[in-house]
């Protein structure tokens, strides 16, 4: 069965209005680049969603770094988006070995930081995230688990809890 792609923008967005209904205030958003994305149209996109929500926008658009960095008080968020292509299976497991990667890169030891992967809930990503990333190593980085699911519009939030599998917040 062929999925739908799922454009890393709306896993963007979905994953900055999250953050910032629980509390959170963005600081720095990066919008995705490549081949074929219309950087303004996505800007417009983010900007609608965000002034319609009544949500503060960011103070700084970087393009590098993690997709999202969002406060509260002395936590930092660190977040990478993945949105869903419509590659062979070998390119989609090579995309999101890249976003964990660079997600793994924000771990900072130090207190206060907080790591998330958010990307489709489509069931290449949910079977790569449930054999790839080990509850031990979502534990240790403090790694939250971000799902789109396209088709109920909801985002599923996971957060790395000791002797739990893959449990919604």
């Amino acid at each position: 069965m062929r999925q739908e792609p799922v454009p890393e923008i709306h896993i963007l967005i979905e994953t900055c209005h999250w953050l910032c209904s629980k509390g959170w205030q963005l600081d720095t958003v990066s919008f995705p680049k490549g081949k074929g994305l219309d950087y303004s149209e996505q800007q417009k996109m983010f900007f609608r969603r965000m002034i319609t929500s009544k949500i503060e926008l960011p103070k700084n658009y970087e393009s590098n770094g993690p997709d999202i960095i969002a406060r509260k008080d002395d936590i930092i968020w660190k977040v990478e988006c993945k949105g869903l292509g419509i590659g062979v299976k070998s390119t989609l497991r090579n995309n999101f070995d890249r976003a964990l990667s660079s997600t793994v890169s924000y771990y900072d030891k130090t207190q206060g930081v907080r790591l998330g992967l958010a990307m489709p809930q489509e069931s290449i990503y949910l079977n790569l995230v449930q054999n790839k990333i080990p509850q031990a190593l979502r534990l240790k980085l403090d790694l939250w688990i971000f799902l789109w699911d396209s088709h109920n519009q909801r985002l599923n939030v996971v957060e790395p809890i000791k002797n739990s599998k893959m449990q919604a917040a």
